[in-house]
């Protein structure tokens, strides 16, 4: 994780995230004589139409323990409420924030609807931004306890935990790096996130029905990081350290109505509330130290459209497209549009 000041930024990206791995669910294909599946195999595009730059490449492959009937109601949902255990692999790379994912999951779901799930995600930072310039590596794991309370309608409590940590040392001799003469440097991160969700999908008489989702979850992260300086003309060699503990509350909020199977329109509210505590010291302008308190809150809205298309038996394509409308300036509020590009057996 990096600063506080790019959280808004990595929440955007998570929203993404999000949109990405819903897109490789959401185009349920008619597979065999009895509409059903048990591979699903999916590839998608994202990019923003007001930034070139924030574009996304998902990549996934899961199998279903049950064949998923594509009848049970809209394409996007046959996954969902087909309640049958799976597990699976996801690819992402991201060009904004620089940065490549592989997550492995599954969640096995016991005859009384209870489930419980299970995922590990290695995320690499190729990024020049923020404090530290090096690349690094971090890791995710989560886990999630659920039940089904009718056939259509789910409620789960899930925890994530990420980490990172990565150290320099000077070797050269000359003492110079990055023009700065940095001599040594590491940091660590650390975050922990608990969260509810539910979701269901209610059948209607007008259209095909809305599926509404709610999520609220807590992030307690922290940062630490040193930075050895050297000698430089009259700066004699000198340190600094910086320590950051912040706490997000985050709720999301979506609903989907589906015209019919193919084709639904939707909308979703985001909030977020930051507090954040950073203590900063160095041994020759202040080894008694600093600290900074923040706090702030923004929301952010969005409208979202998606449209799936039937190529052949086993082929399918989505389209997709989702504005952003934000409070918050620095917060990409374009135009979002995806296409997907499926296979199901």
């Amino acid at each position: 994780m990096k600063p506080l000041k790019s959280q808004p930024l990595k929440l955007a990206s998570a929203i993404a995230i999000s949109f990405l791995a819903f897109s490789a669910q959401a185009s349920d294909t008619q597979t065999s004589e009895n509409n059903s599946f048990q591979h699903d195999t999916s590839a998608s595009y994202i990019t923003d139409t007001d930034n070139s730059d924030n574009a996304y490449l998902f990549a996934s492959y899961r199998y279903y323990f049950n064949a998923v009937s594509t009848d049970l109601g809209p394409w996007a949902l046959s996954t969902f409420l087909a309640q049958s255990s799976n597990f699976g692999f996801n690819y992402l790379k991201s060009d904004l924030f620089e940065t490549s994912s592989y997550q492995v999951d599954g969640t096995y779901v016991f005859d009384s609807k209870w489930f419980v799930g299970a995922n590990y995600q290695q995320i690499n930072d190729d990024s020049d931004y923020g404090p530290w310039p090096y690349d690094y590596d971090e890791s995710l794991y989560g886990l999630k306890l659920g039940y089904y309370f009718n056939e259509s309608s789910q409620i789960s409590l899930f925890y994530q935990n990420q980490s990172g940590s990565d150290s320099y040392q000077h070797t050269s001799g000359s003492g110079q790096n990055f023009q700065i003469g940095l001599l040594a440097a590491n940091f660590d991160n650390q975050s922990d996130t608990f969260g509810l969700e539910a979701q269901s999908y209610i059948p209607m008489e007008s259209i095909s029905g809305v599926n509404l989702l709610a999520r609220w979850q807590y992030t307690d992260a922290s940062q630490y990081y040193y930075f050895r300086l050297a000698q430089d003309g009259f700066m004699p060699e000198r340190d600094f350290t910086t320590d950051i503990d912040n706490t997000l509350n985050h709720i999301y909020l979506a609903a989907d109505f589906y015209i019919n199977k193919s084709w639904s329109i939707g909308a979703h509210y985001t909030w977020q509330d930051i507090d954040l505590k950073e203590f900063i010291s160095s041994s020759n302008y202040s080894p008694e130290g600093e600290t900074i308190e923040l706090s702030d809150s923004f929301n952010n809205y969005g409208l979202n459209t998606a449209y799936w298309w039937q190529i052949t038996q086993n082929f399918s394509a989505k389209f997709s497209a989702s504005k952003l409308l934000n409070d918050d300036a620095n917060v990409e509020d374009g135009l979002l549009l995806g296409l997907d590009i499926n296979a199901r057996f």
